[in-house]
């Protein structure tokens, strides 16, 4: 009994404590330009909730995450919405049906956007869980993006879903990114783990 009532109390803690973290996310990211720099403070926490089991306080957890990747993720953070306007123009000005260069153009733009989304997803996970300058980051996402097309389709099909959710029902941001996060972080580590492995064995 008495364990029953400890898995049920650290669920309730568990269940908390990311709520708490969620509502540290958004309020982080009220300035737009903090965005990266919160979600990677984010994905920092769960990082050391799921690997090293940390039960620090999530405050001093997220603000400590929130400062080592400040640098790096603020200049990611300009690499992709220069990247991101740049596919949103050429949305914008491309017509697929004037002509046959134009579809063209749109296919490649489709493309375009879907390895941007999928190299989006992996930066986070990445960042958090390897020492690297933001342009491996990068690199890395790009790779991890081609190297599991199933995981990274699940992935964008998770937070598809997430923002499908989020759109019906805006009230969810205070609950959804934490969740998302967890869910994404642990399937990627996974990856992560696997590769380390078969390298190891190589």
């Amino acid at each position: 009994m008495n364990d029953l009532n400890n898995r049920l109390l650290n669920t309730i803690n568990t269940i908390v404590d990311y709520f708490l973290l969620n509502v540290l996310w958004v309020i982080a990211s009220i300035p737009l330009i903090t965005i990266f720099p919160a979600t990677a403070a984010m994905f920092g926490v769960v990082r050391k909730r799921q690997l090293q089991k940390e039960t620090n306080g999530i405050f001093k957890s997220f603000y400590l995450q929130f400062k080592d990747n400040f640098k790096q993720s603020i200049l990611l953070s300009i690499v992709w919405v220069v990247f991101g306007a740049f596919l949103y123009v050429d949305y914008r000005i491309i017509s697929p049906e004037s002509s046959i260069y134009q579809f063209i153009l749109y296919i490649l733009l489709i493309i375009g956007l879907i390895l941007f989304a999928s190299i989006t997803i992996y930066l986070f996970p990445i960042m958090v869980h390897f020492e690297l300058n933001w342009k491996n980051v990068v690199r890395n996402a790009f790779f991890f993006s081609l190297m599991n097309p199933i995981l990274t389709i699940l992935l964008l099909i998770l937070i598809g879903v997430g923002g499908a959710l989020l759109y019906a029902f805006p009230i969810l941001i205070f609950i959804l990114g934490s969740f998302l996060a967890s869910i994404v972080y642990y399937l990627c580590q996974n990856m992560f783990n696997q590769l380390m492995v078969k390298n190891g064995a190589n």
